[in-house]
């Protein structure tokens, strides 16, 4: 038999006091005194109460579907599904597709009525388990927040210790920004030049030194913590630490913010496309080239510029490149790019229409399939009427998504792609989305260094077609 091992670490490195590594051989012990195969490990690295929620375990029962392997081994039966309900309809699934569930350190038998029984009892106890650790975990919380002792990530300028929040050096920066939006005269962006220019420096947590950014300014300028209040669950909560500014000022800077900054209109302009944005690097503080649009006078213009410069980031002086400068270099790079003629060939084979006609009709026998396998699921009570509800709508969007072929269409010959075979040629023919996804495909990032492109690198299949 073929073996799938799943697990889902949800408390740290240790789970129940066996590390993972230790969960691994125990389930590959598990499968070799059998005299099977392990052939697949899914591990999903995050705690997810509903099984939707957990990216591994979807694609484990994908690949059941796909004939993958014959049974699936857990450390623990919990780690299957805290929730009954999951864990039955998951389980159901599986027995349809003639796969079991079992685990190491709980051996049942499930062809045995009392394994089946005790099995569900250990699923029970199990969701027992998770609910009351959640709620007992609230519990806490609220007891902690009625005290005044701060819940999660502290503020700016602050430090947790056991709850109270303690000022560290860089509550002198908070203090300055807070004074300064008092006056009434400054914006975000003038206290963020401000603190980069007069303020000490943010020591991130591997202790390297960064600058401040309008998103962190607007985190204290906004933030009610500074008043010496706390917030758990939507309420304010008078707190333990030292206030440095009081509600009334608080108040003050929220409508001062409210006289610089409106909502910004909506559908101002359309969603463009920029082919080379993610790419284009800058020569001169490494950050990223990002696009800008203007109309000037009816005509549009197009330019690359330093997403860090004017936003705080760094003191770079990159101009702002016009995107005809730029894409004229890509051009004569890939100018230099030939495609293999074999590519052609396999090319015509996926958009031949009655190949095309063959792929679609067995996507749609596959999503008829997984319907009809879930309404019986609903029939058999194994699946609530909303699960139902839901897997037939994603379904049935899939199904209306599927494009109609026509078997019967003509074909195209291998002459009509010959003259795509310089990639330079096809660049200009392509729209601009096909554009940017080419050019992830064979350029791995231009420098721009002044009002010229520096360099332009290549990804792996760019470097094999330059030959």
């Amino acid at each position: 038999m073929r073996w799938a091992f799943y697990t889902r670490i949800s408390d740290g490195p240790q789970v129940y006091g066996y590390s993972l590594e230790a969960q691994r051989e125990d389930a590959s012990t598990f499968v070799a005194t059998r005299g099977d195969t392990l052939v697949a490990t899914y591990e999903d690295h995050h705690s997810a109460r509903n099984a939707h929620g957990r990216s591994e375990f979807q694609r484990m029962i994908e690949h059941a579907h796909d004939g993958h392997f014959d049974a699936v081994v857990v450390h623990k039966f919990d780690r299957f599904a805290r929730n009954r309900r999951d864990s039955v309809v998951y389980k159901a699934i599986l027995n349809k597709l003639g796969i079991r569930v079992y685990s190491v350190l709980e051996p049942t038998d499930p062809e045995s009525p009392t394994s089946v029984l005790f099995e569900g009892m250990l699923e029970v106890f199990a969701e027992y388990f998770s609910a009351n650790l959640a709620q007992e975990v609230r519990k806490g919380l609220a007891r902690r927040a009625a005290k005044g002792l701060h819940c999660g990530k502290a503020a700016y300028g602050y430090a947790s210790r056991d709850g109270e929040l303690v000022a560290t050096e860089e509550l002198a920066a908070v203090r300055l920004a807070l004074e300064t939006a008092l006056t009434g005269a400054a914006t975000d962006m003038d206290i963020v030049r401000l603190l980069n220019h007069n303020g000490p420096a943010i020591r991130r947590s591997d202790g390297s030194l960064g600058r401040y950014t309008r998103d962190l300014v607007r985190h204290i300028l906004t933030n009610p913590v500074y008043t010496g209040y706390i917030r758990y669950n939507g309420e304010l909560i008078k707190g333990q630490h030292e206030a440095i500014i009081t509600p009334a000022e608080h108040q003050a800077i929220l409508r001062l913010r409210r006289t610089f900054y409106r909502a910004p209109r909506q559908n101002r302009r359309s969603r463009r496309e920029y082919p080379l944005s993610g790419i284009a690097r800058c020569g001169r503080c490494g950050g990223p080239m990002s696009s800008s649009y203007a109309e000037n006078g009816g005509h549009g213009r197009l330019t690359y510029r330093c997403s860090d410069r004017g936003r705080g980031k760094s003191a770079c002086d990159q101009p702002a490149v016009p995107s005809d400068l730029v894409e004229g270099v890509v051009v004569q790079t890939l100018a230099k790019l030939t495609v293999p003629s074999d590519v052609f060939a396999r090319a015509i084979g996926l958009t031949d229409p009655a190949r095309q006609a063959q792929r679609v009709s067995a996507l749609r026998e596959g999503l008829t399939e997984r319907l009809r396998r879930a309404r019986a699921l609903y029939l058999d009570d194994n699946c609530s009427e909303g699960e139902w509800e839901q897997e037939r709508d994603r379904i049935q969007y899939q199904l209306q998504r599927l494009p109609p072929i026509d078997p019967r269409a003509p074909g195209i010959g291998l002459e009509a792609y010959e003259r795509y075979r310089c990639i330079a040629t096809l660049w200009v023919c392509c729209t601009a989305p096909e554009q940017k996804c080419l050019a992830r495909l064979l350029i791995a990032a231009i420098t721009i260094d002044g009002r010229s492109v520096h360099s332009v690198k290549l990804t792996e299949l760019g470097e094999a077609l330059r030959g």
